[in-house]
């Protein structure tokens, strides 16, 4: 059995935290180039060497590095700003629990006792304009 060829790969960003590396390889990983986090579990556990390090890499195979660096560097906001924002779906934590309906709205605290209990995180902050309940 011969054994599997080297693959060669090129870093094609450098971060200062892993969350920044991990969501520029979902970002690539969405265009189809797949991507590796390198030098993640260093800077966790030793966050203070960082900068000696050279940070949390993110790496690709060579022969994707130009496609690589121009997706990270390519500015993708004008597609999100085709979308109007009324014909995005509604997040989960925006859709009542009860019927499922996307018309939460804020309760106004009126009385001494409903600013208290929202003070202390009690009580219903959130009403379904479509069935009534408290979410």
């Amino acid at each position: 059995m011969t054994p599997e060829p080297k693959r060669e790969l090129a870093i094609v960003g450098t971060y200062g935290f892993p969350h920044e590396a991990s969501l520029a390889k979902s970002v690539l990983e969405a265009y189809g180039v797949e991507a590796w986090v390198v030098d993640e579990k260093q800077i966790r556990l030793r966050w203070y060497m960082g900068e000696a390090t050279g940070g949390v890499k993110l790496a690709v195979r060579t022969a994707d590095a130009g496609t690589a660096r121009e997706i990270l560097g390519g500015d993708h906001s004008a597609d999100l700003a085709e979308i109007p924002e009324a014909k995005l779906p509604a997040a989960p934590d925006e859709l009542c629990p009860h019927c499922g309906a996307d018309a939460l709205g804020r309760v106004s605290g009126k009385t001494t006792a409903g600013v208290l209990l929202r003070m202390f995180g009690l009580g219903a902050r959130w009403r379904c304009r479509s069935c009534g309940r408290p979410s």
